[in-house]
């Protein structure tokens, strides 16, 4: 590998914080029309060789680096996203690589992943009850195809997200009404005062899309037209998807890099092998490298730079409670009593991660020392497994049953997770067979809910009980139906109570347990790997944020 020997980073990520209403600025803040330089990087200088002295040798004077223009940032991603169409998709398979094509209202800071900063949306006003935001639009935005953007994009973009998209839709329930203010200003009425809704609207899977296209073609389902650092040069089915720099990007000196490639490599194995050979710089967040991964590529490339990754992702096995036997919620308690977390967090995550209660730990989550005392959590399993032949007896199914595993495939922790379900459900009689399904196949059947199981290794973007509970609570993509959850979760999202908030947050988490909708083993904690020579990246938190790449540069190499 060119250039000298780095060490990996360890820097640790802080997990996304609650945002209060009130954190909204009054006044406008810094526009990103007029950004600072990227924050310059230092790196030793190598020392010069002195004859011996009495005299103290002199310490070196860091090497200051600029930024500087020029080059194409490679990627991996393991999958072909179902289409391009960044209003009706929410996988980060797609928006790990069309993230730069893109802008949204809002954003968190790359180098700073608390913190919400403007985007297209200049400034933004709650109402003194709290049940409306006024966002103010740049007036100094075009498309990729030259026309301007004005609120009428943004109006359309938010309502479509929450009347087309079944995830986004959960992300953004507490919007009633999405309307123009102005030619360059737009107002969010909502149904109750809402802390999180700034921060949904700034996860990188919520983007502003040309309201001209969408109508004159019905989707853009095969068109890349943003405001973004980047613009579409060329999409190959299975091969790669090319950006080149938006010369007439609003934000003053960006893109520094001429492009981005982000190859499709479907094969794990290939695509480390990718990274080892230096075709790709990095892989993109969704295909974040485990621990042992990160270990094998350490080993064979030691200059790479591995960054702990934050992901908010889990390894579930979500069950269809709409159909049988599935609808049974001693089928369910049984499949959650069996399951051996502390095998699942060896099996799945290498040992590394939580263990997989209904949120990430942290201050929402069930205590893990209350955790641990929970049937299906406790060691060792005898009591939980003979409890949960009990149930499966009292159901009607002493002597097991048959039922299929859908996976992902691409995503290896989706295939190891149904392999250790098939394995767990064995131990109670539950023959299980695996059904893996390439990415636009399984979206769509689970759109469809044409599903008795499947696993997935999805998750939330930020930590509020909104964005969690939206996949685990009240998922409509995940068919999780139950009234009292449900009552639970709308109870959490309008009580500004901090201390009881979390009381109904607890509640609504133990009702999980009692309900047995999924089972969750771990919650990853993963590495984003990449080369020395890239510059000014961060990871982000959660698997859609920080994509879009108008501040990273390339060193020479």
């Amino acid at each position: 590998m060119k250039g000298k020997k780095l060490f990996a980073i360890a820097s640790c990520l802080s997990l996304l914080a609650f945002f209060p209403v009130s954190c909204a600025p009054a006044a406008a803040p810094a526009s990103p029309a007029e950004p600072a330089e990227a924050p310059t990087q230092t790196v030793p200088a190598t020392p010069v060789p002195v004859a011996r002295s009495t005299t103290p040798a002199p310490t070196p004077k860091p090497v200051v680096e600029h930024p500087r223009y020029g080059g194409i940032l490679t990627l991996g991603n393991s999958t072909d996203p179902p289409s391009l169409d960044p209003i009706r998709e929410s996988t980060a398979a797609l928006f790990n690589i069309i993230s730069p094509a893109y802008n949204g209202l809002l954003q968190y800071d790359p180098l700073d992943n608390e913190k919400i900063i403007p985007d297209l949306a200049e400034r933004w006003e709650p109402s003194a009850d709290g049940m409306a935001y006024t966002l103010y639009l740049r007036k100094d935005v075009k498309w990729h195809d030259g026309k301007p953007f004005t609120s009428a994009d943004a109006v359309f973009s938010v309502d479509n997200q929450r009347k087309l998209n079944v995830r986004k839709k959960d992300l953004l329930t507490a919007i009633t009404s999405v309307e123009a203010a102005g030619e360059y200003s737009m107002k969010l009425s909502l149904k109750y005062p809402s802390a999180s809704i700034l921060a949904m609207l700034a996860v990188g899977n919520m983007p502003v899309a040309p309201k001209h296209v969408i109508e004159s073609k019905g989707s853009m389902r095969n068109d890349v037209v943003g405001t973004g650092p980047f613009k579409l040069k060329s999409y190959s089915v299975g091969v790669s998807l090319e950006l080149l720099k938006n010369k007439e990007y609003f934000v003053s000196g960006r893109p520094y890099l001429d492009g981005i490639t982000a190859y499709i490599i479907k094969d794990r194995g290939t695509l480390l092998a990718a990274f080892r050979t230096g075709r790709i710089k990095m892989p993109v967040p969704i295909n974040s490298f485990t621990p042992g991964e990160a270990k094998t590529v350490e080993k064979s490339a030691p200059q790479a730079i591995a960054q702990p990754f934050q992901t908010l992702k889990a390894a579930v096995f979500y069950i269809n409670m709409t159909q049988k036997p599935w609808d049974d919620v001693r089928v369910r308690r049984a499949i959650h009593l069996a399951t051996d977390r502390q095998a699942a967090l060896k099996a799945v995550s290498e040992g590394e991660g939580t263990l997989g209660g209904a949120l990430i730990a942290g201050q929402w989550a069930i205590p893990p020392e209350e955790l641990l005392k929970e049937p299906g959590y406790r060691q060792p399993k005898d009591a939980d497994i003979a409890e949960a032949k009990r149930l499966l007896a009292e159901a009607g199914l002493a002597n097991g049953f048959e039922t299929r595993i859908m996976a992902r495939a691409g995503l290896a922790a989706s295939l190891t997770m149904a392999e250790f379900m098939t394995d767990q459900l064995s131990k109670v009689g539950v023959r299980a067979t695996l059904d893996t399904q390439e990415s636009a196949s399984f979206l769509e059947r689970i759109d469809r809910g044409a599903y008795g199981t499947h696993t997935s290794t999805g998750g939330p973007d930020i930590t509020d009980p909104d964005s969690s509970a939206a996949y685990f609570v009240k998922g409509n993509r995940y068919l999780i139906a139950d009234e009292k959850l449900h009552q639970l979760f709308e109870k959490q999202g309008r009580t500004t109570d901090a201390g009881e908030r979390k009381r109904i947050v607890l509640e609504m988490q133990y009702r999980v347990l009692e309900v047995a909708p999924y089972v969750i083993a771990p919650w990853f904690s993963n590495r984003i790997i990449f080369w020395p020579e890239v510059r000014n990246y961060r990871a982000g938190v959660g698997q859609h944020n920080n994509s879009k790449y108008q501040d990273v540069w390339l060193a020479q190499s």
